[in-house]
């Protein structure tokens, strides 16, 4: 982050705790301990600043490099939007996110983008994805969804993870962002991930407590998570990530997996 002070916008303290913070070239969205729900970069907001988002969007786009529908549960500052409408103008989104509040936030202070391939709804996002009709399925599905006590629990549950994954493409994944902090909770939910997915993969973040879990229909495609160098570079410069590290994140899980099998057979 930049050294230059920082500039309080927005803040209410009202039910739930949002400020927006200006600092440099930067704009954050905060909820409640100053924790950072979302961050864009002013002069180039369809780069992703955030690592967990980076580690979401490599990882997505390593096995589903060219999505036609998404849906994202969770809209916070709208980083993620601004990213598919630079590199991504053709995805058609679902954009959900359950507080009114939130969204207008994002329209005001973080040029929320909408338009003709970019929908945003304000909904609960079980009750919402309930709605949706399975002949129009998504080719991924993105979960951000935290409230001021972390994962929200009705997204992160059995019943969403159950509805999310008759709710995909033939290849289609969902993407989630989990926070490991609370390990009783990050169990609760690491555990329905397992229950209502055919297989699953979970990335930690570098230097972070976040890990982002990939969700399949059917075996990893360990094959497309873990490219050649040369693939790695092209999407990088592509999109201003780091695949290689990603890439190698997603990697070593594979490994570890490994030796566990091993130890139990």
């Amino acid at each position: 982050m930049s050294s230059q002070p920082k500039k309080v916008l927005h803040v209410c303290r009202e039910k739930n705790f949002t400020e927006v913070v200006e600092q440099g070239e930067y704009r954050s969205l905060h909820f409640q301990g100053s924790v950072v729900q979302s961050r864009i970069a002013l002069n180039e907001p369809g780069r992703l600043v955030l690592r967990y988002t980076h580690y979401m969007m490599a990882a997505s786009l390593l096995v589903m490099p060219r999505p036609s529908r998404v849906l994202l549960i969770g809209i916070g500052a709208g980083a993620l939007l601004q990213f598919f409408k630079h590199h991504l103008p053709l995805c058609y989104i679902d954009a959900v996110d359950y507080s009114q509040h939130v969204i207008d936030i994002a329209r005001e202070y973080f040029h929320l983008p909408e338009n003709g391939k970019i929908a945003v709804h304000c909904d609960d996002g079980l009750h919402f994805l309930a709605g949706q009709s399975v002949a129009e399925p998504y080719d991924i599905i993105l979960l951000d969804a935290f409230n001021d006590n972390g994962m929200a629990r009705n997204i992160y549950s059995n019943e969403f993870f159950k509805l999310a994954g008759q709710s995909l493409s033939s290849r289609g994944i969902i993407c989630g962002n989990l926070w490991s902090g609370d390990r009783r909770e990050y169990a609760r939910v690491k555990k329905a991930i397992v229950k209502h997915s055919a297989a699953s993969v979970f990335i930690p973040v570098r230097q972070r407590e976040n890990i982002v879990a990939l969700l399949f229909r059917s075996s990893v495609p360990w094959s497309s998570l873990c490219p050649a160098n040369a693939v790695l570079h092209v999407l990088a410069d592509r999109y201003k990530i780091d695949f290689k590290e990603v890439s190698a994140a997603a990697k070593s899980t594979m490994k570890l997996g490994e030796k566990l099998q091993c130890l139990f057979h």
